[in-house]
C-alpha cells in the first residue's frame, strides 16, 4: 500500500488537515514471473548380505517426465479454451514462465492431458444414454497423412458436453454415443442415421426446416408457392414457441403444415415432393416439442457446441495421430462442461491430472462432481 497524502500547507500559507482518503487501486504482474523447479534424487542402494539391488521411487502424484501437474493443467486450458497451437503454447511458456519446452514436449503433455481426462469422461459419456434431453450433431475433422475422413460427434446436454473423435458418421456410432434405446428425447436435424430413434422420441431441427423451405421458396411455380407458406408457418411456430403457446394452438399450426407438405409432394417439382414427403415421413418427429415441453424445437445446443471445435481446427489444422484426436476430443469436453458448470477449467485439469497421478480423487464432470 503506497499512501499519498496531500501538501503540508496551503498555497496561503494555512496548515493542511488531511482527509478520508480516495482508494485507487492499480493491477499489474509481479515483476518476474517464473516457474518453480522441484528437483527429486533417486537413489540405488545394495543390500550388504544379500547384494540384492534397490532403488527408490518418486513420490505418489510427482510425474515420471518434465512437467508438473499445474502446468500441464495449464497447457490442456492453453490448448482448448483458449485456441493456442502448440508453438504459440511454447513460446507464451517461455516468454512469462521463462521455461523452455520443444515442440515435441507440448505434444507430449497434451498427451498426458488426455490420459488424465480418460476416465471423467467416460463418465460423462455414460451419463448420455439416461439423458432426458440429448442433441446431438456431428462435423469433419481432418488428421495429417490419414486417407480415413474423421469426425467430432457432440453430445450435449444442459450442462455436460462430450466431444468424440471417430472415423465414421454412420449408425452404429449414433447409437453408441446416445444409446440404442434413448431414455428421453433425441434433438437432431434430419440425417438419416438418427433414424433408428422412435419418431416419438426424437426431435427434428427446425432451423435446419426453415432453410430447406428458404431453398423451395426460391423455385418457380407451384414448389416456390409450397416454400413460401412453409416458411412463414415455421417463423409463426417461432414467434408461438417464444409467447409459450399451449397444444390446442400448435395442434391448428401442425394442421397447417401437413396441409403444405402434401401439396408439396403434388407441386411438380421432384425435389420439393421428394423433400415433402420424407418430412410427411417424420411428421411426428416434427413436434416433439409440443408434447415434452423441456425439449426445443432446434439443434442450436449442439450446433453451437461444435463451433468451438470448429474454431480449433481453423486455427491449429489437423491433428497428427490418435493422442492429438484424443487431446481434442477429452480436453474440449471438460473445458465445455466446465464453462457450463461456473468451474475453473484449470483447476479442474489440475485436480484430474493429480489424481491420475495417484494423488486424490478423480474428480467428475458432472454436475453433482
Amino acid at each position: 500500500m503506497h499512501e499519498c497524502p496531500p501538501p503540508e500547507v496551503c498555497e496561503c500559507g494555512g496548515p493542511i488537515e488531511p482527509g478520508r482518503a480516495l482508494r485507487h487501486q492499480v493491477t499489474d504482474l509481479a515483476q518476474a514471473v517464473r516457474a518453480e523447479v522441484q528437483e527429486y534424487r533417486l537413489y540405488r542402494g545394495v543390500c550388504g548380505h544379500c547384494r540384492k539391488t534397490h532403488e527408490s521411487r518418486l513420490p505418489a502424484g510427482v510425474p515420471r517426465g518434465q512437467i508438473g501437474p499445474r502446468a500441464l493443467a495449464l497447457i490442456g486450458a492453453l490448448g482448448t479454451r483458449y485456441h493456442l497451437t502448440q508453438d504459440k503454447i511454447r513460446t507464451l511458456l517461455g516468454e512469462v514462465l521463462g521455461v523452455r519446452f520443444s515442440l515435441g514436449a507440448i505434444s507430449q503433455a497434451q498427451g498426458l492431458v488426455a490420459q488424465a481426462l480418460q476416465a471423467p469422461v467416460q463418465q460423462a459419456a455414460a451419463s448420455c444414454h439416461g439423458a432426458a434431453v440429448l442433441h446431438m450433431d456431428e462435423t469433419s475433422w481432418r488428421q495429417a497423412g490419414s486417407g480415413t475422413r474423421h469426425w467430432v460427434w457432440a453430445t450435449v446436454q444442459p450442462q455436460v458436453v462430450v466431444y468424440q473423435v471417430l472415423p465414421s458418421r454412420a449408425r452404429y456410432v449414433a447409437q453408441a454415443l446416445a444409446g440404442e434405446r434413448p431414455a428421453g428425447v433425441l434433438v437432431t436435424d434430419r440425417y438419416a442415421v438418427y433414424d433408428w430413434v422412435a419418431p416419438e422420441r426424437r426431435q427434428v431441427c427446425w432451423a435446419h426446416l426453415l432453410r430447406d423451405f428458404e431453398r423451395i421458396a426460391g423455385r418457380a411455380g407451384a414448389a416456390g408457392c409450397v416454400g413460401r407458406r412453409l416458411l412463414g408457418l415455421g417463423r409463426v411456430l417461432f414467434r408461438w414457441r417464444a409467447r409459450d403457446a399451449g397444444p390446442a394452438e400448435f395442434a391448428r399450426l401442425q394442421a397447417r403444415v401437413h396441409q403444405a407438405l402434401d401439396r408439396g409432394t403434388r407441386s411438380g417439382c421432384r425435389r420439393t415432393a421428394q423433400t415433402c414427403a420424407n418430412l410427411l415421413a417424420q411428421e411426428v418427429s416434427l413436434w416433439t416439442f409440443v408434447r415434452h415441453p423441456g425439449v426445443e424445437p432446434t439443434n442450436n445446443a449442439a450446433e453451437q457446441a461444435l463451433r468451438t471445435v470448429v474454431l480449433k481446427r481453423k486455427i491449429s489444422g489437423p491433428t497428427r495421430s490418435t493422442r492429438g484426436q484424443q487431446f481434442v476430443a477429452r480436453g474440449f469436453s471438460a473445458m465445455e462442461s466446465c464453462r457450463r458448470q461456473g468451474r475453473d477449467l484449470r483447476d479442474w485439469m489440475e485436480r484430474a491430472l493429480r489424481a491420475w497421478l495417484g494423488s486424490g480423487p478423480v474428480p467428475s464432470l458432472l454436475p453433482s462432481g
